[in-house]
């Protein structure tokens, strides 16, 4: 007899016979089991398995026997072991117990086999929470000594720099008495220092209080002419002094307005003037143009279907290495570095630019040829006009003032907008959470562009992703009960949400995704999430389910921008 009795007829076994045989009677019982059962021999070889254990190695009996168990059995003892289902690769795990007993006349090891696949998920997830728990009070610890450092360095460097200034300035005119020409060109080098020194760490303070989230920007109407005017009276000094022409070329006067903060703007294109200067050759030629379009670059970071007002500053200078064109926007990378670098400054200006710029719902790029000059390309939402979806313009400002530590209704200024019915929204998106995420994984696995997530398990796909959603939404209730204004909550689950998009880029760096894989991944986020949402917008309530949707994707897109920044980080180290 080659097979076990459980798998083989015997003539007891006969139809009509087997209710009185207890061999069939037993065979009956094990094969009804939800729980796997296998019998294994000394040399680990399979010789019965019943369907639920064939279920489990998506096999069946019949080949499964003569396998081998492939894991070492001791009597008397629980283990678990991966399995590794066949087709899709996806990996499941289950506890063994095994028991010897006595099969055809030798020893052998029954193995039962349960499926405990959602219970390890359940506590790899409570393991993750404890995690984000220690996180989220350290991160909190680090913002408070972050912003006890920013208050400090503020007081401490900028109160002694203007008192210098202030000084110089009253010993120049003479007020202390006379001033030889030799002591006034020594306190002109004094001031010019000083201001300098001022400037620089001016730009430092900006960039951590970026950094921080702390940077708030406007978001109201302003025109695009006076901003374009009133930088380069900034600069006009400097190009002069250079011999070169600055040229506005018409038409910037009748552009709609802009939405953003005015301020800022002007710091941005001064900054970029200010390059364009220091890095063309006397007799050169800065040209400013502005134009609205609906069909932003493909490399600028911008909401889609809207209206853009883009504003470029072209330079015949000496252009920029390509390898140099996305280092220039990382703090303290200036196109020129070492002993050789011929321009002063802190490398932040374009840094700065491009973050404030995205905090208005915008972005900064760069196209340059070596020794053929370079194109800056400001872009801002223009108010309204053109736009083809209304609630987008809102939803693009609402984006980047997220990234920034600023919520999606924290404005500067504006009305005042009726968010009832955000918490219905976060109901119903913690009500489908396990669907959702389930769906979400199907798509993942069954993409064409995602291979790589094929083999892996569950819980590597995910990969904090229930956490982040969840986050989300109770972002939403404390978005409605605030009514719009700044709450600590608010900030605690942006920090949450930023150190879980942090380790989701570092994590598919190390599993050897690619960016574009993962910017497919937020699609599909995006995708499966807006039916959600649209799904538990309330019917009779003020919130309109496009703005609800909108709200939704800038933490989506938050999550994006801080999983793609470290993912390059993560790859860079």
């Amino acid at each position: 007899m080659t097979e076990s009795a459980l798998t083989s007829a015997t003539p007891q076994d006969a139809p009509g016979s087997r209710d009185q045989n207890p061999r069939g009677q037993l065979r009956a019982i094990i094969e009804s089991l939800a729980d796997g059962i296998v019998i294994v021999d000394r040399a680990g070889v399979i010789r019965f398995a019943n369907p639920a254990a064939a279920g489990l190695f998506t096999r069946t009996p019949e080949a499964l026997v003569g396998t081998p168990l492939g894991t070492p059995l001791t009597a008397g003892e629980t283990t678990e072991m991966e399995i590794v289902r066949r087709g899709g690769g996806e990996v499941i795990y289950a506890e063994l117990r095994v028991v010897d007993t006595e099969w055809e006349g030798e020893t052998v090891e029954l193995v039962s086999l349960r499926d405990v696949t959602d219970r390890k998920y359940a506590e790899e997830r409570s393991r993750q929470l404890s995690h984000e728990r220690e996180a989220r009070l350290e991160a909190e610890s680090a913002s408070r000594a972050k912003s006890d450092f920013l208050a400090i360095m503020s007081h401490e460097l900028r109160t002694p720099l203007n008192a210098i200034l202030g000084y110089s300035e009253l010993i120049e005119t003479g007020i202390s008495g006379d001033v030889s020409d030799k002591i006034r060109d020594q306190i002109g080098r004094i001031r010019r220092s000083a201001r300098h020194l001022l400037e620089l760490v001016n730009d430092i303070l900006d960039l951590a209080k970026i950094e921080a989230g702390r940077l708030s920007v406007a978001s109201a109407p302003a025109a695009v002419y006076e901003a374009i005017a009133s930088a380069i009276t900034l600069i006009q000094p400097q190009a002069e002094a250079r011999n070169l022409a600055v040229v506005v070329v018409p038409g910037a006067d009748g552009l709609p307005a802009y939405l953003g903060d005015d301020e800022r703007v002007r710091q941005i294109l001064v900054n970029i003037l200010s390059n364009a200067v220091k890095c063309t050759e006397p007799g050169g030629r800065i040209t400013v143009d502005g134009t609205i379009t609906t069909a932003p670059d493909p490399g600028a970071r911008l909401q889609p279907r809207r209206a853009h007002i883009r504003l470029r500053v072209t330079d015949t200078g000496s252009g920029i290495a390509p390898d140099k064109l996305r280092a220039i926007f990382e703090p303290f990378v200036q196109a020129e570095s070492g002993h050789t670098r011929t321009r002063d400054g802190s490398g932040l200006g374009l840094t700065i630019g491009q973050r404030l710029a995205r905090a208005m719902g915008g972005d900064l790029t760069v196209e340059s040829k070596l020794g053929e000059g370079s194109t800056f390309t400001l872009w801002l939402p223009a108010d309204g006009a053109g736009a083809e979806d209304v609630h987008a313009d809102d939803a693009a400002v609402e984006t980047a003032e997220i990234e920034h530590g600023t919520t999606p209704t924290e404005r500067t200024r504006g009305p005042r907008r009726d968010l009832r019915g955000l918490g219905e929204v976060a109901k119903g998106m913690l009500s489908q959470l396990s669907p959702l995420i389930e769906l979400v994984v199907g798509r993942i696995r069954c993409d064409p562009t995602m291979p790589m997530a094929a083999g892996l398990r569950t819980s590597q796909v995910t990969d904090h992703l229930s956490t982040l959603l969840a986050d989300i939404a109770d972002a939403l209730l404390v978005v409605e009960e605030a009514a719009g204004d700044p709450s600590s909550q608010l900030e605690d689950a942006m920090e949450i949400q930023r150190l879980v998009a942090e380790r989701h880029g570092a994590q598919r760096a190390r599993l050897g995704w690619t960016e574009a894989a993962m910017r497919r991944e937020f699609m599909i986020i995006r995708e499966e999430l807006e039916r959600v949402v649209r799904g538990s917008v309330p019917a009779d309530g003020a919130l309109d389910a496009g703005e609800a949707v909108a709200t939704v994707n800038r933490f989506i897109d938050q999550a994006e921008y801080l999983a793609v920044r470290a993912f390059e980080k993560a790859r860079e180290d």
